[in-house]
């Protein structure tokens, strides 16, 4: 026998409504690709550090940005903290339909994942339906392998649909494949997690059977509650985080649109404890406010990221026509953080014609080197910094 759903209070009906007009002006602005494609790979930097945080990781956000390179380059007193917030960027890039899962080993594949349920069969119509084309020329944006010499065999694409259980299961190897230091190949649910990973899943379809914000703000209230009030168990947590950044979209039909949750969740750790805590109603309506606000930054997060490339480009200058310096400023907003032989790989120039526009870029103090080495120096976008 099912509870009585109670009708939401006019407080919430109001919060609702605001985080919907708010949400919709975020969509409008996200609508371009390239605007979207900039907002998107920032959030996904913002995100993993906030979610970090909020699990007592010291972030710099300086050495994140060096380990979205490599880990190794990174201090070794910093490593540990970088590698964790590396993961969550990763799975971050994941849940954006960015990056692929690890490939598993052909020896450990399985049977795909049994789901059903008329909510299970939307999430997959839906994530069907906005699986199109993510940037400006009918092709899904990718990160090329971290390995410079390009010898590293590439994933294959074969994620579930989103919200299925051999999705939750990716997500998961996603995040291990970075800090557990097993063969990602490998890796696969216990029984155990399979088990509590299904149970939340059913949760979820449940919230998100009320329409549109309604249900959004009912899977975020499962997925987001802080300790000690969590609902879920421990290792799903970072999981869950990403996920919410996921579940407005779903629920309400607005593919272009990715909060990070996270970041307003960690600003204002306090108040959202004390709702968890308090009654239900309380802890939606703090939720519904919630994605309002984080809408609002988003879209003023994506109005400033055109700022910044605008000023970019007066600080450079006007280049001859064939000068790779535009393309390198647009990099920069997916990798803000190079190698002079990652430029040389990503815009096919000479290795000599690389170094150049890295110095271009840091006599004009775009880019800032960020490790003190002799070899492989890593330079960053100082406007970028999560």
């Amino acid at each position: 026998m099912s509870e009585t759903v109670q009708p939401p209070s006019p407080a919430l009906l109001t919060a609702l409504l605001e985080a919907e007009r708010a949400l919709g002006r975020l969509a409008e602005v996200a609508q371009d690709p390239a605007r979207r494609r900039r907002l998107w790979a920032d959030a996904a930097r913002r995100e993993s550090c906030a979610a970090a945080r909020l699990d007592g990781v010291a972030v710099d956000p300086a050495e994140f940005l060096v380990a979205t390179i490599g880990t190794d380059l990174v201090p070794t007193a910093g490593r540990g903290a970088a590698q964790s917030v590396r993961a969550l960027w990763q799975g971050a890039l994941f849940t954006q339909g960015v990056i692929a899962a690890p490939a598993r080993r052909a020896e450990n594949t399985r049977a795909p994942f049994p789901s059903s349920g008329a909510a299970a069969d939307a999430w997959r119509a839906v994530a069907e339906l906005e699986a199109g084309p993510l940037d400006g020329n009918g092709a899904r944006f990718a990160f090329p392998p971290d390995e410079e010499d390009g010898d590293a065999a590439s994933a294959v694409d074969d994620t579930p649909p989103a919200w299925t259980l051999g999705w939750a299961e990716a997500l998961w190897r996603c995040l291990q494949a970075e800090v557990s230091g097993r063969d990602p190949g490998r890796l696969a649910f216990s029984a155990d997690r399979e088990v509590e990973a299904a149970t939340l899943l059913k949760r979820l379809d449940q919230a998100g059977e009320s329409p549109a914000l309604l249900g959004g703000v009912g899977m975020l209230a499962e997925l987001l509650r802080p300790a000690p009030d969590l609902r879920i168990p421990g290792w799903a947590v970072p999981s869950a985080r990403l996920m919410a950044a996921l579940a407005v979209a779903r629920c309400c039909r607005v593919p272009n649109v990715w909060l990070p949750m996270s970041v307003a969740l960690h600003a204002d750790r306090t108040t959202a404890g004390l709702a968890a805590r308090g009654r239900e109603e309380g802890w939606r309506l703090w939720l519904a406010d919630t994605v309002a606000e984080t809408a609002r930054r988003e879209r003023e997060r994506a109005l400033s990221l055109d700022r910044t490339a605008e000023g970019w480009q007066q600080r450079v200058g006007a280049k001859r026509r064939n000068s790779r310096t535009p393309d390198l400023l647009e990099l920069l907003f997916e990798e803000p953080a190079l190698t002079v032989r990652r430029v040389q790989k990503r815009l096919g120039s000479t290795f000599r014609g690389a170094q150049l526009l890295v110095d271009e870029l840091l006599e004009v103090g775009i880019l800032r080197e960020a490790t003190n080495r002799a070899l492989d120096r890593v330079f960053i976008a100082v406007d970028l910094m999560p």
